[in-house]
């Protein structure tokens, strides 16, 4: 049998509807794409919501964008559009209250909250949403958990796995084309978000979000990540070992690809040193000249060739 491809990225606006068809487009787009909800704006502006979606072989993703409305998937709902899976939501910016049978509560950027696709729930977004979300199916929790999965709501700021996930599913919303390692790592990544096994990319996945997440801090050290996600130093220089790196080799690589990707922006060299850990600049530009051949100046003069950058 020849492989299953992804389709692609699909987007999808309520702009491009008459006023009128908005929301009903917005609700057949979610059933047919997502996950089957209805939809009620709030006040007399009609809805405006805009959605990218990735369709992988097991998971489907997407980034979702609306003005304020709510959203409640009910009995009718799961009859005729059955999830047949979990549904994790991750809020990027607005509030998003949730009522579900077992409580209720509130999810503020830089938390998620994750819910059985086939059990009621309502969803409240007063100031509009924009949220990052992934549907996983029960065939994919079977292999990376046990039991049934509960609401429940946990915080991506202090949890390098979720921030990991997010990351990965940001990645693939851009047009990420490795679509079988990138489902391996967030399938993954989602195991251990659900309280089961986390497989080796996924702790390695983990341990790069958190480098990244701490790149402007000098202490930031093999010990300092470890604790992060939950593991021996030994077990994560094996991690970092088997992908070909050492964990200080990570950290540098990071911090100089991170740098030049600052040099497009009007910061001072100082500035770009020291907001990605480096001791000095005088550091910064011998350890970036060694990886890249050239200087920063060099380099900023190519990425900013009409700036005024003398001096930085």
């Amino acid at each position: 049998m020849a492989p299953v491809h992804p389709p692609g990225l699909t987007r999808f606006r309520t702009h491009d509807l008459p006023g009128s068809r908005r929301l009903a487009g917005w609700e057949e787009h979610n059933a047919r794409a997502l996950v089957g909800l209805r939809a009620q704006p709030f006040g007399d502006r009609p809805f405006d919501g805009t959605e990218v979606n990735l369709t992988l072989p097991r998971l489907q993703l997407a980034r979702v964008t609306g003005s304020p409305h709510a959203v409640e998937r009910d009995v009718r709902q799961i009859a005729t559009h059955p999830a047949d899976g979990v549904i994790v939501y991750f809020a990027l910016a607005g509030d998003a209250r949730f009522h579900h049978r077992g409580g209720s509560g509130l999810i503020v950027p830089g938390q998620g909250l994750v819910l059985d696709g086939d059990q009621p729930f309502q969803r409240s977004f007063a100031g509009g949403l924009t949220e990052l979300v992934l549907k996983a199916p029960r065939a994919v929790l079977r292999e990376i958990r046990r039991g049934p999965v509960k609401p429940h709501v946990f915080d991506v700021r202090v949890d390098a796995h979720a921030r990991a996930l997010v990351s990965t599913l940001s990645d693939a919303l851009r047009g990420g084309t490795d679509w079988d390692g990138l489902e391996d790592v967030a399938t993954g990544l989602l195991g251990k978000l659900l309280g089961g096994e986390c497989s080796a990319a996924a702790d390695l996945a983990a341990a790069h979000a958190f480098i990244t997440t701490h790149l402007s801090e000098q202490d930031l050290s093999a010990s300092r990540i470890a604790a992060a996600i939950g593991y021996s130093e030994r077990h994560l220089s094996r991690l970092f070992s088997k992908s070909g790196q050492s964990v200080p080799q990570a950290i540098l690589t990071a911090r100089l690809d991170a740098a030049r990707r600052m040099l497009a922006e009007p910061v001072t060299l100082a500035e770009v040193a020291a907001r990605n850990g480096f001791v000095s600049q005088a550091h910064f530009s011998r350890t970036y000249r060694a990886r890249f051949g050239t200087t920063p100046r060099q380099d900023r003069r190519e990425f900013l060739p009409f700036s005024a950058t003398s001096g930085r």
